[in-house]
């Protein structure tokens, strides 16, 4: 029997307004309100709330056989809060079937595991304290701001009670290995660890609507001959697909068939006698043969090479990144409660994604909403807000 783990990733962060260097010392308000709520309830409309509604019409439909897990970032939670409250209820309708995992993520979608465990523990426990007050939950499973992994993150996490971690399946650190196996941490061997094979997702994610594929088009039946065919035809015991939940609505429009190919897909799953869908937390109640994966440098689902210079890989994205944690101390010592709040929004992963050069000239589906000229602007504008929060937190 293949077990399947469909796993959806939710993150948007709160975006900067134009933030100029005459504003410093004189303007704290950092957040583009106009577009923060614009942008929450377009994808409200397009993914979240439509997507919802499939996934419970299904758990309903297939009830005990269909399952699937979120994390969702708190900044994410705090803007469906503040600008479509509806959400929220659509999640809770989720996780109230019993079907919906949602697993332990960092706070505002930050990248302090980067950084050292400190910042990085910050971000996990005011997300705990979010996911418990919002939805009820106590996550042992935990996807980290884009799968970013490492030996001394897993250490960190298993210190911290997670038990199972999400995370990518590099061909670099694997090597022979497959990723359709079960996996644990060198130093915590208690840590299960859940690995995604790139190809089959990005053959949805990079590829479904791409009219020069020579599988174009996608259909479920075609996609489920990828699952059968991924472990060169014999059984799989783990199958994790995890994908950006905008993926569907947002990335792919409904016009594309996203919806229809997800429904299809599910339905075929879930009829199947050969694949039985699993949440990630359940993968400890398998007897499953672990074997220990060495990382000791951090991974990620970034592009070909799986690394972190989409994040930190250029000179501007550098000095953000020094500049704003060289605030640790001054977080932890202020007690100016909105400086702190903007310090950790200022981690997420996307305002260090628009300083790069990487994808720099190219559509890429995480930088939909780009709303620079170019990396330099970005920094320039991040650097500006930054250097007023130190300010702030200094007060």
């Amino acid at each position: 029997m293949n077990r399947i783990c469909f796993h959806f990733q939710i993150s948007q962060p709160y975006r900067l307004r134009t933030y100029r260097f005459f504003d410093i010392n004189q303007n704290h308000d950092y957040f583009d309100e106009y577009q923060n709520q614009y942008l929450t309830r377009r994808l409200a409309e397009r993914c979240y709330l439509p997507a919802n509604k499939m996934m419970l019409d299904l758990i309903k439909k297939h009830p005990g056989k269909f399952k699937l897990s979120f994390s969702i970032a708190g900044s994410s939670i705090m803007l469906f809060k503040n600008y479509c409250p509806e959400v929220i209820d659509s999640f809770k309708e989720l996780v109230a079937t019993g079907c919906v995992e949602i697993t332990g993520n960092t706070y505002t979608h930050s990248i302090a595991s980067l950084y050292g465990k400190e910042a990085f523990m910050e971000q996990v426990k005011l997300q705990e304290y979010l996911l418990e007050e919002t939805f009820g939950v106590n996550p042992v499973s935990f996807c980290n701001t884009e799968v970013i992994y490492s030996d001394e993150i897993g250490e960190w996490l298993g210190d911290a009670g997670y038990r199972v971690v999400l995370t990518e399946g590099a061909r670099h650190i694997l090597g022979w290995k497959s990723p359709f196996y079960l996996y644990c941490n060198p130093y915590q061997t208690d840590v299960r660890l859940l690995l995604r094979p790139y190809r089959l997702c990005d053959d949805i994610t990079l590829r479904f609507n791409d009219h020069s594929w020579d599988q174009y088009p996608l259909t479920a039946e075609k996609y489920i001959k990828f699952l059968d065919n991924a472990n060169h035809g014999s059984e799989a015991p783990l199958i994790n697909l995890f994908w950006d939940y905008e993926t569907i609505g947002e990335h792919y429009t409904e016009d594309t068939g996203i919806f229809d190919f997800f429904r299809s897909l599910v339905e075929n799953l879930s009829n199947s006698q050969n694949y039985s869908f699993i949440t990630p937390k359940e993968v400890l109640d398998l007897k499953l043969t672990t074997s220990t994966m060495h990382a000791p440098w951090p991974i990620s689902c970034s592009g070909e090479e799986k690394d972190t210079h989409e994040w930190v890989g250029n000179e501007l994205q550098q000095e953000a990144f020094n500049q704003l944690f060289k605030l640790e101390d001054l977080y932890k010592k202020s007690n100016n409660t909105e400086a702190k709040q903007s310090w950790l929004q200022l981690q997420a992963a996307d305002h260090f994604n628009f300083m790069s050069s990487k994808w720099f000239g190219h559509r890429f589906v995480k930088r939909n909403f780009e709303v620079y000229s170019s990396p330099y602007q970005a920094f320039i504008n991040y650097m500006n807000v930054l250097n007023d929060v130190k300010l702030q937190l200094e007060k």
